[in-house]
């Protein structure tokens, strides 16, 4: 009896239970590590801020086979995640495999395979498996720049990640700064001035946000589909989207979307607040497309959120002072920066792989790596639904640890990556993700992955409704099947051409 292939799998967030289970249904042994003592990943209590929310709507948010419970509301709070993602484990029988409080500390390649080091309190073990997915995410490492005087302040320093309730309770009687314009900056601002007089947002530059309900329609209704998507010119054009951004549909294109910006701005008071951003509407796609957190931007606009445009230079025993010169008062600093991608179990050789000397990750599809076998990244393609586009990346990554992806040769890796991170400066030089930005273009990129693995890309026998209504990852269940019968028409194909050689 033949032994199954092991694929390890960092990480036991959205991406890496997903991967567990496609690669389970690929035929492959699982083995799960993570270094939190919960799975989750982001949605992990040690990781969210109080009432968390999603930014997509409930039906979005979900695997293909595994739709987010009735009861939920449409957008659902951390702790429900991290309920759905539990009973995910429990149906799909993963939790077996899950190693829990254990992080990989070296990764290394070899003949064949890679041998894992890890530590579980303090408990180093050796595991060798034949392929290795990264599903750390692009979010796990927070941002939490170190700024000079930061030993002497007088307050509490945090990052979004870090906040808890306990920062919320103390806020009632506390100086509150915020640093950042992401949901996270806002979410926390929305909070603390239910509880405290006018904290303070500091931002460098203001960009667009959608409303969650816009002129009383759901914001799914007007992005999260495949015609939203086509108001932005992707790298390639064709069809449909090749006339909308074309001489004669660009007009109509643009009217459209510079009507919806006029529209954004004044339901969000965007001029009062003086939070007008000042690049046209369109530049919302660029790798983030934010939602509007409850009551900011009414308390923005009446003052009881203060706003301070520009950057920290350094703090002093009381607070912060801007570059500008401008001193704030804080007790509590939260900054909501982002995160940085990192991948510190790999050695110096293995990383220069892997990364270009900006730090861009050299990843074909934002899945596989051209220059290191028996690896590929899951999650490295967040998008507007992840959970999708994780699970896509799975059965891509599955495909290839089989034989059974029909990828070009190294040197073409090699030249569509450099064209893809060309595109994606030109398009968002500041919000790149280490070269992982999918967003907003998250159809056109599960398209691609479907392709290359011979999918059809057409879901249903509507495609006009296909087209115009809201991401459904239902319509995609069952890829598992479809690449199975694919890879027995491709054996019997091979058969009857060997056969007509002979």
């Amino acid at each position: 009896m033949k032994t199954k292939q092991t694929v390890g799998i960092i990480g036991a967030g959205v991406s890496g239970l997903v991967t567990a289970k496609t690669m389970r249904e690929h035929g492959f042994a699982v083995v799960v590590f993570e270094r939190e003592k919960e799975l989750g990943g982001v949605w992990a209590s040690n990781n969210r801020y109080p009432n968390v929310t999603t930014q997509n709507t409930r039906d979005t948010y979900t695997f293909s086979d595994f739709p987010m419970p009735k009861h939920y509301p449409e957008w659902p709070t951390g702790v429900q995640v991290q309920g759905y993602l539990t009973n995910y484990v429990r149906q799909f029988g993963i939790l077996p495999f899950i190693h829990f409080g254990t992080s990989v500390e070296r990764a290394i390649p070899g003949a064949g395979g890679w041998t894992l080091y890890t530590d579980n309190d303090g408990i180093v073990d050796e595991t060798r498996v034949d392929f290795l997915v990264v599903c750390n995410g692009v979010f796990s490492e927070p941002n939490k720049p170190q700024l000079p005087g930061q030993d002497l302040f007088e307050g509490t320093v945090l990052h979004s990640t870090e906040f808890r309730q306990k920062h919320l309770d103390a806020a009632r009687h506390q100086k509150v700064a915020v640093v950042g314009f992401a949901k996270s900056a806002h979410d926390i601002l929305s909070q603390v001035s239910n509880v405290s007089k006018k904290p303070v947002c500091i931002y460098r530059e203001a960009k667009w946000k959608m409303p969650r309900i816009f002129q009383g329609l759901n914001f799914k209704y007007l992005l999260l589909h495949r015609f939203g998507e086509s108001l932005f010119p992707y790298r390639h054009l064709f069809g449909i989207h090749k006339f909308l951004h074309g001489p004669l549909g660009k007009p109509v294109t643009a009217m459209l979307t510079k009507g919806l910006g006029k529209l954004i701005a004044a339901q969000l008071k965007l001029k009062k607040s003086g939070l007008l951003p000042d690049k046209p509407f369109d530049s919302i796609a660029n790798c983030s497309i934010g939602l509007t957190s409850d009551n900011f931007y009414e308390r923005a606009a009446s003052g009881e959120i203060v706003l301070e445009k520009g950057e920290i230079d350094r703090f002093v025993p009381g607070g912060v002072v801007l570059k500008s010169g401008k001193e704030i008062e804080a007790d509590q600093v939260i900054f909501a920066t982002g995160f940085r991608q990192v991948v510190p179990f790999f050695d110096e050789q293995t990383s220069a792989r892997l990364r270009n000397q900006k730090g861009w990750f050299q990843l074909y599809r934002n899945v596989l790596p051209a220059e290191v076998p028996n690896l590929s990244f899951v999650g490295y393609n967040p998008s507007l639904f992840t959970p999708f586009t994780s699970e896509l990346a799975a059965h891509y990554s599955a495909q290839y640890f089989k034989g059974q992806l029909n990828l070009p040769d190294r040197q073409a890796m090699r030249t569509e990556i450099a064209l893809h991170h060309d595109w994606l400066q030109r398009r968002a030089p500041h919000s790149n993700a280490s070269g992982t930005c999918i967003i907003p273009f998250s159809f056109h990129h599960a398209d691609e992955l479907m392709r290359d693995m011979g999918l059809n890309t057409r879901r249903t026998r509507n495609p006009i409704k296909e087209f115009m209504s809201p991401f459904n990852p239902g319509i995609y269940k069952g890829l598992t099947e479809e690449l199975r019968a694919l890879s027995k028409v491709g054996t019997k194909q091979e058969k009857s051409l060997i056969l007509e050689e002979a």
